[in-house]
């Protein structure tokens, strides 16, 4: 893990020059990522946060992350590990008019598909992967398959459960 003074960084100064900040944290070190998760959170995500210059003279942060968190299963109210995998690069804008012009242009149609950040004097690298890493967890996770077989309430995969609109197929027909 890198201290926490190494982590402060000028973007745009960081992408001009190709810097990377990485390293590996425990989850738990996470805390706005951690909030509302079930605890404990004892596993480790390895990050990167990589700057870069495009063609056009566009500053860019890449981010990356690995790992996984604990979450509770929506379906089965179970806890489950919920692989996260993060990779998105961030175009970095000077000021706040420039990202409302970028906005605007998104607006008619005319935008591009890249995320904006707007670049602050000093920012903390490791603060970005964890919003990356908040973005990156569902509103609500569930297992693709609920331990013991539970079915999902909702998706008629109960063969000798009757389907709850049954009850209205009868009644249209009157």
């Amino acid at each position: 893990m890198v201290s926490s003074n190494s982590r402060l960084v000028d973007p745009l100064e960081f992408a001009r020059n190709g810097r990377v900040l990485q390293g590996e944290a425990p989850v738990a070190g996470f805390a706005r990522l951690c909030e509302g998760l079930p605890t404990p959170q004892d596993g480790k995500l390895d990050w990167r946060l990589a700057g870069r210059m495009d063609g056009q003279g566009g500053a860019w942060l890449d981010v990356q992350a690995r790992g996984r968190v604990r979450v509770i299963c929506q379906r089965c109210l179970q806890a489950m590990d919920l692989p996260l995998d993060v990779v998105n690069s961030l175009r970095l804008l000077r000021t706040q008019e420039e990202l409302e012009a970028m906005d605007a242009l998104e607006a008619d149609g005319r935008g591009g598909v890249a995320e904006y950040l707007v670049a602050e004097d000093r920012m903390d690298g490791l603060d970005l992967v964890e919003d990356e890493l908040i973005l990156a967890v569902p509103y609500a996770p569930m297992h693709a398959a609920c331990p013991g077989g539970r079915p999902d309430a909702d998706d008629g995969s109960d063969p000798g459960r009757p389907s709850p609109f049954a009850a209205l197929e009868r009644l249209k027909k009157h």
